[in-house]
């Protein structure tokens, strides 16, 4: 045995209960035995056999002791308790192996099976001694019945009791190994199983787990969310929640990947726009559905293609600039000459249009190079009239009718003054542009309404014209996109921008009466950075 084994509250430990039935059933046929020696498997004349059968109860009124005691403790004993049951357990077998006549008697076995059942409770310096205390006992023990100590036949069975204990203590051994291995490998798969669920959870894509009956085994938050799943941990058919995944997935095996719109209650229209992806698990039953918002990756690819765009935009009005303003010069020298009707005609049209070319060269710089925004609290009910009594001044905003509607006690907001005056100034020319409905006045209103569960307060710049083609909903904020042939198509997408610097975006929406303009502003905090 190996004495450096030390004892660890880890280890593989049979249960109590085990180890008290083994005992107890020995104590049991010994006691069998003893009552009846007609069966002669103790001597029936030995005047030891009251003493063996005196023990033999004892023993048996012991075992069912530690029996009923691991019944009400069921867990594994602390090693004092475990040494003093072997302690016990020893005395009670040496008492019986000198009573029945020692190495040459029939119970010149329980030693050995004493010394199996002792490996699987103490280990370590306590089971050596163990061992060496019973080889030693035995041979004194069959030196006192039978005068014998270093006879063939006592070394050969102290020889055998050190084999037993060695070979057991190996074996348990053994299997101490094969269960810490055991645990550290499920502890293992525990932790990569936390680890990819976790995985899953952060994944920027809804992720379904689908056995073949289609039912769904595991969905991360982001897959409940955009179809409108229940987050639960039990398995339950998709079909029966989500009809739409349920049909895709029919045909998944001839279309694996294809746009969806299913129904949702999540959304104003009552549909939302996926792209599903179905992937089978080789040889496994088990299929993955991934689902991305459409609309969202329709966004993100035009975005990059507008930025690209604009890079490109940002490089050409720079080449523009030089022979521009070339142009107006020369278009300036000539106006000093006299000329008749028609040149004078066809100078106003360089003059025009060079200004318009310059506006657009100017918006496409300032898109390309956004001046970082520095915020400011903003009282918008009183810094919003005089942004407009001084908009008031542009000639395309003359005929323009303002309604400022919102308390007094709205809360200040954060924002960039000058670039909120942007904002606003080319909202309004841009409802200057299209918001005018036929034979009527031209008029906006502006709405400003707390959001107190966003600390934030919305703003609508609402108009009432002919309202936003719903082809064009989409693609109103892309520079360059226009309807008007004197636009420039910068305008809305330089507003997008300006307020993205400044925490907040903007939505275009249609109302009964013609469209609006939808953006909420943060509000004021003391030590708000961006």
């Amino acid at each position: 045995m190996d004495a450096a084994v030390a004892d660890s509250p880890s280890r593989l430990t049979p249960p109590a209960k085990a180890i008290a039935l083994y005992r107890l059933v020995i104590a049991a046929v010994l006691t069998f035995f003893t009552q009846y020696p007609q069966l002669q498997i103790l001597p029936s004349h030995s005047p030891w056999l009251s003493a063996l059968r005196s023990a033999a109860i004892l023993a048996l009124i012991w075992s069912f002791g530690l029996l009923l005691s691991s019944q009400i403790y069921p867990r594994a004993w602390p090693q004092w308790t475990r040494i003093l049951v072997v302690s016990v357990d020893t005395l009670f077998v040496l008492y019986l192996f000198y009573c029945s006549g020692a190495i040459s008697g029939p119970l010149a076995i329980l030693p050995l099976l004493l010394l199996i059942a002792n490996v699987y409770q103490v280990r370590g310096h306590v089971a050596l001694i163990q061992v060496w205390v019973t080889i030693v006992a035995v041979i004194v023990i069959n030196f006192l019945r039978q005068g014998q100590l270093g006879s063939g036949g006592v070394l050969i069975y102290s020889l055998a009791l050190f084999a037993v204990a060695y070979l057991a203590d190996n074996l348990v051994r053994y299997r101490e190994r094969s269960a810490q291995e055991d645990a550290l490998r499920a502890q293992e798969i525990l932790d990569l199983n936390t680890l990819n669920r976790e995985i899953i959870r952060q994944f920027d894509a809804g992720l379904l787990v689908l056995d073949r009956q289609n039912r769904v085994l595991f969905s991360n938050p982001l897959a409940q969310e955009l179809a409108q799943l229940p987050a639960d941990t039990n398995p339950y058919v998709l079909d029966q929640v989500q009809p739409d995944l349920g049909e895709f997935l029919r045909h998944a095996d001839t279309i694996p990947e294809r746009e969806l719109s299913i129904r949702t209650t999540k959304m104003a229209s009552g549909k939302r726009l996926l792209w599903l992806r179905s992937i089978a698990l080789a040889n496994t039953p088990f299929r993955l559905l991934t689902l991305r918002d459409a609309s969202s990756l329709r966004e993100k690819q035009r975005e990059a293609q507008m930025a690209a765009l604009g890079r490109l935009a940002a490089n050409i009005a720079h080449e523009i600039r030089n022979p521009l303003s070339a142009i107006r010069h020369a278009a300036q020298l000539l106006a000093e000459r006299s000329l008749d009707a028609s040149g004078e005609r066809l100078l106003q049209i360089i003059d025009r249009e060079s200004q318009r070319l310059n506006r657009i060269v100017e918006s496409v710089l300032e898109m390309s190079r956004p001046r970082a925004a520095h915020p400011a609290p903003i009282a918008l009910t009183a810094w919003l009239p005089q942004i407009l009594s001084q908009l008031r001044a542009d000639p395309s905003l003359l005929d323009l009718q303002v309604e400022l509607h919102g308390d007094d006690g709205l809360p200040l907001v954060s924002c960039d003054p000058e670039q909120l005056q942007q904002i606003f100034t080319n909202l309004l020319l841009n409802a200057a542009q299209h918001g005018k409905p036929p034979g009527q006045p031209l008029r906006v209103e502006i709405l400003l309404t707390p959001m107190q569960n966003q600390r934030a307060v919305e703003i609508r710049v609402r108009d009432y014209g002919q309202g936003i083609p719903e082809e064009n909903l989409e693609r109103i904020f892309e520079p360059f996109f226009t309807t008007e042939s004197l636009g420039t198509g910068l305008g809305l997408p330089l507003v997008r921008e300006l307020l993205r610097a400044n925490r907040a975006d903007i939505e275009a929406r249609n109302h009964r009466h013609g469209a609006e303009f939808v953006f909420s502003l943060p509000e004021w905090q003391l030590g708000t950075l961006l």
